[in-house]
């Protein structure tokens, strides 16, 4: 019983030192320039078709903005392993009306997994009751 507790304890900060050590090259990733031939979802927010900048602001956070500087989004994303390739871009998920953005190759070879905006809303929920506050 206690051997099968230790190799979970450890299984499980071997996960957890990967995982940091992935989400740390998110942060270290090099910003890229890309021109998007076709209008995209990513974020929650439609983009139209253009000149787009990628930018790595915090560990596991990327923003997304138009040339003009008037699109803009903030994308959470995950590890998700890494390509053969070290060009950096942008991966779309085709099976709706509009591409949705899906994944991000950054220079490292990193491949990032997209967070849907419909699952963070989702979890983001308040409760129905809602939560009371009090200050002191």
């Amino acid at each position: 019983m206690k051997t099968n507790f230790m190799k979970k304890t450890c299984l499980h900060l071997a996960l957890a030192v990967s995982l940091m050590g992935a989400l740390s090259s998110v942060a270290r990733a090099d910003s890229f320039a890309i021109a998007v031939p076709f209008a995209f979802e990513a974020g929650g927010k439609n983009f139209t078709a253009g000149s787009y900048t990628v930018d790595p602001v915090a560990s596991g956070v990327l923003v997304i903005r138009g040339a003009a500087g008037a699109e803009k989004a903030a994308i959470l994303v995950s590890p998700a392993g890494y390509s053969d390739s070290a060009k950096m871009g942008l991966i779309f998920d085709h099976n709706s009306e509009m591409p949705v953005l899906s994944a991000v190759r950054l220079s490292s070879g990193l491949l990032v997994t997209v967070i849907p905006a419909k699952h963070l809303s989702a979890n983001l929920s308040m409760p129905a009751k809602g939560v009371a506050l009090s200050h002191p």
